[in-house]
């Protein structure tokens, strides 16, 4: 279908279709890990997960990747996995939305991990520092955990 507007022609396409259920999982991934940061921040913690479904060290699917034991604290830490906070929820679905589809650029630069600020896990010195964005440290990895030594 198109549409005429002037001279000019725009057609008009259907929003690209997306799973609802990876689409839940990366909403609550954000959610849990990330609604108190930035938009940029959310995106940034999506776009960790999303490059992880991409890497061969992790599952191919985005709720596998969330649900991967002890990956991301809120899966093992909360016992009730619902969104609460219905503002936050909804922005962390678009984000979710629009970084499966493509919209928005990867600010991380490829990063597969990342932590807080408040905590020094061992496995960071082992990885490259991407990005640093709010309360978060985002990290690149090349496969091999013992590159610095």
């Amino acid at each position: 279908m198109s549409v005429m507007i002037g001279i000019l022609s725009v057609a008009m396409m259907a929003p690209p279709e997306i799973d609802k259920e990876q689409h839940k999982c990366l909403a609550l991934n954000i959610y849990h890990e990330a609604r108190s940061e930035s938009m940029e921040g959310q995106i940034a913690v999506a776009q960790v997960t999303l490059n992880r479904v991409a890497h061969t060290e992790w599952p191919s699917t985005i709720c596998e990747v969330v649900y991967e034991p002890k990956q991301f604290s809120w899966t093992h830490l909360l016992k009730d996995h619902s969104a609460s906070e219905a503002r936050a929820w909804q922005k962390a679905s678009i984000i979710a939305r629009d970084v499966m589809i493509g919209n928005v650029e990867d600010p991380t630069y490829g990063a597969v991990f990342y932590h807080a600020n408040y905590v020094s896990p061992d496995w960071a010195e082992f990885l490259d520092l991407s990005k640093v964005i709010g309360n978060h440290l985002f990290y690149t990895w090349d496969g091999d955990w013992n590159a610095n030594n």
